[in-house]
């Protein structure tokens, strides 16, 4: 029994002993470069504001409609909310024409493609002051990606050309809460700005 009791004793020791020891001195010998975290907090910011870095992003929102949530941006939404039960906007930039672009929409929402006299038609918008069209659709809408069809969905968005590339503005959701969203958008788009 002393054998076990003076093993233990010996056993604590040694697992004590390295902690008693000076821990090495550290020195530090690098900097990092500041980065735009660093600077001075800037009230009233837009989550864009604070965590994008200057120049990344190519818009700022102006007015965020009241009962809308930021959510983070992504390489395909560069703005991106959402609304109610089930609604989402986002501002993304594509490529192809005009008239591809509102027929892919339409497309989500199996109605026929438009011709290019159709499409010049469409409610006139514009972002930036870019002019574009308004682009209007409700059923059953197939999102892609993987995701499965949702019922009774609405979509309301504008679609502009400029310079080569297609700005997207488009709010998706349950059909009566888009339709409730539409002024809305339309002053959410007005707000819009380039990032300088």
């Amino acid at each position: 029994m002393k054998i076990r009791a003076l093993t233990a004793v010996c056993l604590g020791l040694a697992l004590l002993l390295p902690a008693c020891k000076k821990p090495a001195e550290v020195t530090v010998d690098e900097e990092r470069p500041l980065t735009m975290r660093d600077a001075q907090v800037k009230l009233d910011a837009t989550s864009n504001d604070r965590f994008q870095p200057p120049g990344t992003g190519p818009f700022i929102a102006g007015q965020v409609p009241q009962g809308w949530m930021e959510m983070p941006s992504n390489q395909f939404r560069l703005l991106n909310y959402r609304f109610g039960t089930g609604g989402e906007v986002a501002v993304g930039m594509s490529s192809g024409g005009l008239t591809d672009n509102v027929n892919r929409w339409l497309g989500q929402f199996d109605k026929d493609p438009l011709t290019d006299g159709d499409v010049v038609k469409l409610e006139k918008g514009s972002v930036l002051g870019i002019e574009g069209v308004w682009v209007e659709a409700s059923g059953e809408y197939m999102p892609g990606m993987g995701q499965s069809a949702k019922p009774a969905q609405g979509l309301y968005g504008l679609i502009v050309q400029d310079a080569g590339r297609v700005i997207t503005v488009k709010m998706t959701g349950p059909a009566e809460e888009v339709a409730a969203q539409k002024a809305a958008l339309k002053v959410f788009v007005a707000g819009l700005r380039r990032r300088e």
